[in-house]
This record gives structure tokens, sequence and C-alpha cells, in this order.
């Protein structure tokens, strides 16, 4: 356990979520260290979540393992409620209710009453959404009364604004307006410009069923700005629905198409799919208002499969009212009846959703919210019960090819579940490989940065010395002396050039190794054979950099550590590869497979060259045996993406 926990621990330390953390680990328990892992794992989901989904559930759940090992309640009821949380946001409600009902129970069992009444408040959303009434105000109530006795600020306005929009969507603007005034203060105090512009969105559409034009524009714009400046993208798209609803109930048909379009993409970007359902029924409203029928029909059938995907049966009779209308429309109808057939059939489970409201509505009358939900839960459970008896009777005439669908639904969800997992591991590599990238591209930087410094140094210092002593020291004949200052300045700025390789931006990577292999070649006791062959792609002045430095550095651990006196550099340009070879006579190593380069001053160049080679998405090979020289070649893709 404490080694998957270690790999994990160090993982996130490389993504830069626990250099705080990690100053202070060594001072507390194991076992307290391995809190803070799990903790990590919290951190780099919540940073994922709203990009790689699935791999963020995958990391909840990992980390909910985790914390079972170490019989942590608290934090496998964590696992439970951020995953349900994804799970909302991806449209998976029944999966989120399961998951949500976990870590009810296993925060009751670490005593967090707080994040007992959060989950109550997430479930609420999730039958407000779903359009049980009743089920949502007896969660929020329950969210509430608990967040007024912790004190929870920040929850306790969002349980406001939750039951405000409750009362809104049972046309009671007044009492949404109650609770929306009391959550707007405690945003203003907390400064939260993203709760900010939720709250005015929801204050708008009260003064608006209200019919108060002008402060439901006044709030509408503030909602706007602020949801612009938090970069809320929620918000801001449902700001565009509702200006959408404020032209087509006006009848102006341009505005309502541009809104439509806003809304439309808007909701896209958000990926919800109830909202994507709303913002598709919507654009056909304003293409019917249009008179743009084909583009209608788009889209109202896009929110008609939607819908019945789903189960959003408002959003499905929505669409199902519209398609009919337009089809009638265009004389077609056939499809006419066939929507408007599905409306009807559609029509009890609407009605049902129109009884909780007038349920609601005689709560709000006698203050009775506790004695109205029994009397709801006896109606469920009877409507539970008849449900049950008609999937009983149906299963029994049909139970073959049930069993059948069953199996084949079974492996198709397997199988979809083993794409997601690879497709999640391949995207969790793909980011530690950019990552990678971006810290060996840093190091580089900082070394290319360290060598200017110490080549103007020894340019523009010693070097000057160098020269302002031999002036001084003109009078002196000594021609040893004066040879050997001679020599000192030259060794010095030929070293300075080496450093600082100018010669390949201004003159390219051919001509600068022609220049270097011939200041090698002239010491005699060196022989070193310098090829360049075909004439590919151009190489680029960064990729002409690195390949000089790699050059630089394996003819360096040639000399100094393999005491070559042959020596092979060729350099093959293809279409769209970079072939280098060298190859030495020298002592050479022994490389075990398994355990990397050298421990030593020549491993530490060949990783410094194994480094550049894999910023430039090459690949590197090395063979080398004790008194056998040293074969190395290397390959790098000169496609423009490779080199930019």
């Amino acid at each position: 356990m404490n080694l998957i926990l270690d790999k994990i621990f160090w993982v996130v330390v490389l993504h830069g979520f626990l250099m705080p953390k990690l100053l202070v680990s060594s001072v507390y328990s194991a076992e307290h260290a391995d809190t803070l892992k799990i903790d990590s794992l919290f951190n780099i989901a919540f940073e994922t979540e709203s990009v790689f989904p699935d791999s963020a559930i995958g990391m909840y759940v990992f980390a909910g393992e985790l914390a079972e090992l170490l019989n942590d309640d608290l934090r496998q009821g964590q696992s439970h409620h951020y995953r349900a949380i994804v799970m909302f946001e991806q449209g998976e409600y029944d999966l989120a209710l399961e998951n949500y009902n976990r870590a009810i129970k296993l925060y009751g069992k670490s005593g967090n009453e707080t994040g007992i009444a959060a989950v109550k408040s997430n479930m609420g959303n999730i039958w407000l959404l779903t359009g049980d009434y009743d089920k949502a105000v007896e969660l929020y109530f329950q969210a509430i009364e608990t967040f007024k006795s912790l004190e929870d600020t920040l929850r306790l306005l969002i349980s406001y604004m939750n039951v405000g929009t409750l009362f809104y969507d049972n046309n009671y603007p007044l009492e949404g307006l109650n609770y929306l005034e009391l959550a707007l203060p405690l945003a203003s105090d907390l400064q939260d410009e993203r709760t900010l512009a939720d709250i005015h969105h929801n204050i708008s559409l009260n003064y608006y069923k209200l019919d108060s034009i002008d402060i439901y524009l006044y709030h509408m714009r503030k909602a706007r700005n602020y949801a612009v400046e938090a970069d809320h993208l929620y918000v801001e798209m449902l700001t565009y629905k509702s200006n959408l609803e404020y032209h087509i109930d006006r009848q102006n048909p341009d505005s309502a198409l541009y809104y439509a379009w806003l809304n439309k993409d808007a909701a896209e970007r958000y990926g919800n799919p109830y909202n994507l359902t709303g913002s598709y029924n919507m654009a056909g409203s304003a293409y019917i208002l249009a008179n743009m029928p084909d583009r209608a029909l788009d889209v109202l059938h896009k929110a008609h499969s939607l819908g019945e995907t789903h189960g959003f049966i408002p959003m499905l009779a929505w669409s199902n009212e519209s398609l009919a209308k337009v089809y009638e429309s265009l004389g077609n109808y056939r499809e006419a009846h066939k929507h408007s057939s599905a409306l009807n059939a559609l029509k009890d489970s609407v009605f049902k959703m129109e009884r909780q409201r007038e349920v609601l509505a005689m709560d709000r009358k006698y203050n009775v919210a506790q004695q109205q939900h029994e009397l709801e839960q006896q109606k469920l459970s009877i409507e539970l019960k008849e449900q049950q008896l008609n999937r009983r009777n149906t299963l029994v005439a049909l139970s073959g090819a049930f069993s059948l669908l069953l199996l084949l639904l079974i492996f198709l969800l397997y199988k979809l579940m083993q794409n997601k997992s690879r497709l999640s591991a391949r995207e969790m590599e793909q980011v530690k490989l950019q990552r990678d990238k971006q810290m060996i591209k840093a190091l580089m930087e900082g070394e290319e940065k360290e060598r200017r410094r110490i080549a103007r140094e020894l340019h523009d210092g010693v070097n000057g010395n160098l020269a302002a002593l031999k002036l001084n020291l003109a009078g002196i004949q000594n021609k040893d002396f004066s040879s050997l200052l001679e020599e000192t300045m030259l060794e010095i700025r030929d070293l300075s050039h080496n450093l600082v390789p100018d010669v390949v931006k201004r003159s390219g990577l051919k001509t600068a190794l022609e220049q270097f292999v011939h200041k090698i070649n002239k010491s005699p006791e060196i022989k070193v054979d310098f090829q360049f062959l075909g004439s590919g792609q151009p190489i680029g002045e960064e990729t002409g950099v690195h390949i000089y430095r790699i050059v630089q550095e394996l003819l360096t651990n040639s000399l100094k550590h393999a005491g070559a006196s042959q020596i092979l550099v060729q350099i093959i340009n293809n279409e769209d590869t970079l072939s280098l070879t060298v190859e030495d006579d020298g002592k050479g190593f022994e490389i075990n497979p398994g355990a990397g380069l050298p421990d030593n001053s020549e491993g530490i160049g060949l990783s410094g060259v194994e480094n550049r080679v894999t910023y430039m998405q090459g690949s590197f090979d090395i063979h080398s045996s004790t008194h056998s020289g040293t074969s190395i070649h290397i390959e790098i893709p000169l496609t423009t993406k490779a080199q930019s």
C-alpha cells in the first residue's frame, strides 16, 4: 500500500500540488502522510474534472479505495460525494444519487454534519431538474437548518438560492425573491462574483414574471457582467436564454435568432445535457418565429433525442409540441400526428408534475411541508407498487427477449467501460508526458542562459583582462610568455564561442559542425570524420542548436572519457527525419539492461543528450561494451510540429 501511495505522492509533487505539504510531511506520522496523499489526489481530480471528467471520476474512486484501506470514513464519503457531482454534470442522475446516498452514510459515521447537508442540497438539485419538487423542497430546507446552526455562510446562501429557484419554477415569484434577497447580502459580503451573477440572474427572472421589465433588465445586465468577469459560463448561458425568451415573447425574430445562437453555443460548450436540451428547444422556437422551418426541425430533433435519452419529460413534451407545429405548417400531417400522439402520451407525466406544483402551493399556504411530504411519499409508494406490478406482468410475457437484451447491454457496457478506462489511461499518460517535456524545456533554457552568461564573462571579463595584460607587457621581450598569453586568449575565445554557438544561427548546422570538427582535427592524435548527407526539410534554428549541443557533448565524452582516437560523426537529413550517428574506438563501458546510463560524469553528459532528444520527440539508442568502443544513434523528426 505504501509503495502505491508513494508513487501517487511523487506524481503530485511533480505537478506542483504538494510543495507546501512536502516540506512538513516528514514530521507527521505515516498515517497522516497517507491522508495528505489522498487529499492531493482529490486536488488533482478537482483541477481536471472540467476537462477530463472520466479521469477525474477514476481518481476519486482510487482515492476512496485508499481511504477504505485506512478505515477513513470521512474521505471515503468525500470520494463518493465528489464523484457524484461530476456524474450530475454529465447527466448521470441515477449514478449520482447512488453515490450521494453512500456519501451520506459515510459522513454520518464520521460525524460530518456539513457534508451531509451539502449532499442533501446537491440531491435537491437533481429532484428539481427531474420535476420532483416535494423531494427537492424537503432536502433544501433540511440543508438550510443545518447550515444555519453551523453558521456556514457560503452553503447557506447556496441553499437560499436553490429554494428561490424552486419557488420560481412553481410560479411564486414573490416568495422566490424573499429567499434570493436573503442570499444577495451574503454573496456581497463574500465578494463572490460567480455567486452574485447567479443570484442577479434568478432575481431578474422573478421580476420578469411580475412584469417589472425595467428591474428585470437591470438585474439581467448585472448577472451577465458578473458572469463574464468571473468566467462563469453557466450563468452567461442562462442570461442568453432569458434574453431569448424575452425577445420571443415580444415577437422580435432578429434579436431572438441572435440570442438563440449565443445560448446554443454556450450550452454546447458547457456540456450539461439538460441545459443543452433546453437550448435546442429554445432555438427551435426562435426559428419558428423567424419562419425558418428547416432549421427549426434540425434543432428540435436534437432536443427530442436528448430528452428521450435522459428522461427529461417536460423537455420531451416541449420538443414534441414544437415538432408537431412545424410539420403541420409544412403540410406533413403524418409526422405532425406522430409527434402530437407522443405529446398526448406524455401528458400523464406532465400532469403529475403539475400536481406536484399544486401540492407545493398548499404547503406554502398552510406551512405544513413535513405533513405534505409524508402524504406525497404515500402516493409515490402506491405509484411505485403499481409500476412494479405492471413491470412484473411485462417481464413474464417478455422474459426471454429481455434476458437476451440484458446480456447484450451488459456486454456493451463492459466494452464501453473498458474503452473509457483505456482512454483515461492514455489521457493521464499524455498529461504526464507534456509536463515532463515542459520540465525538460525549462532545464535546457536554464542551461542555455547560464552558458550565455559564462560566455559573456569569459569574453568581456577574462579575455578583456588578458588583452590589457598583453598591452601592459608588450615591452617585455619574452616570446614564450607572449606566445602562451596569445594561446590562452585564443582558447578562452574558442571556449566562449563553443558556449554560445552563434555560428549555428548565422551559417547553419552543417557549417557550424564543420568548423567545430576542424578545430578538433588540428590535434594530430585525433581524427574526426564528419559526414553530412541528404537534403531533406530545412533544420529549424532551435533544432539546429540542440543537434549542435548533442554532437558537442558526444565528442567531448569520446575525447575525455573514452580516450578515442578515431571518431565518426554522420548526419543524414531525410525527407522528414534527421539521423545522427556518433561512433568511436574508445574504451567503451558496460550497459546493464534496465539499469539506465552509467552513474558518472559520462553518464551525466549522456543524460543531458537524452533529455534534448526527448524534448525533440526523438529516439536515442546506445551500444557499448568494455574495450569495444561506443556507437550512439539518434533520430529526430523534422516535421513542423516537432520543431515548434
